[in-house]
């Protein structure tokens, strides 16, 4: 028998962490979301705590996104106390122009502590020029709840359906002015049917909103004209 070829969005790619990541953890929220990359293939990718899941999830929804690993291979260092050690990265953001930053996910009352400061700053003259261009520390107070949101709903919303998508966007082209995402829907007829359409209309410019929201029925959108 022929082996079946799966298409885009059938078989995700497995997950890239070097670092294994427990399938379960007692009192720690630990699991896998499936994306589409830049090449809109499904891949795998797994996170050790909440706080992973939604830096993983916002960085992938950025305009700026172009790959993202989770769970990088031991970073050996020199620790501030002289010893050799050796430090895993959590995430590496690769930027649409070629930019590569290394990610530490910590609890705020670790990260601002000085000991973590001395470590992360031995670690970065490691990890730049090596493995990444920049290094970044992220925390649960760095996460935007509006940017989570708004990332989680194009996460829900990721499957084009090409009806819908279609009327929206027509409907968009016809706008002469500011409108509530509620009332195009409803002057459309398919009210909630459609909610995902026009977020897919933001995420891709076709639609822009007037001030930095969580994108709900009442926000305000008008089209983006081309340039």
């Amino acid at each position: 028998m022929t082996p079946q070829k799966f298409t885009t969005g059938s078989r995700p790619a497995k997950s890239r962490a070097v670092r294994k990541i427990p399938k379960s953890s007692k009192g720690h929220f630990v699991g896998e979301l499936v994306y589409d990359n830049v090449n809109g293939q499904p891949q795998r990718l797994g996170f050790a705590s909440y706080t992973e899941f939604k830096t993983a999830i916002c960085l992938i929804y950025r305009e700026d996104f172009a790959d993202i690993e989770e769970q990088l291979a031991a970073l050996p260092f020199n620790h501030p106390r002289g010893a050799p050690s050796e430090h895993f990265f959590d995430f590496r953001y690769t930027t649409k122009g070629g930019k590569r930053i290394c990610i530490s996910v910590k609890p705020e009352r670790i990260a601002g502590t000085y000991v973590y400061q001395a470590t992360i700053s031995a670690i970065k003259k490691a990890a730049v020029g090596n493995i990444c261009d920049a290094v970044a520390t992220v925390t649960e107070r760095n996460v935007s709840p509006i940017e989570l949101h708004n990332a989680e709903l194009y996460h829900a919303a990721r499957k084009a359906d090409p009806v819908m998508d279609a009327l929206v966007l027509e409907a968009l082209s016809r706008l002469d002015g500011p409108v509530s995402i509620d009332q195009l829907l409803a002057d459309l007829g398919v009210y909630g049917r459609g909610f995902f359409s026009v977020a897919r209309c933001i995420r891709f410019g076709h639609a822009r909103m007037f001030t930095p929201e969580k994108i709900r029925g009442k926000t305000l959108i008008e089209a983006r004209l081309a340039a």
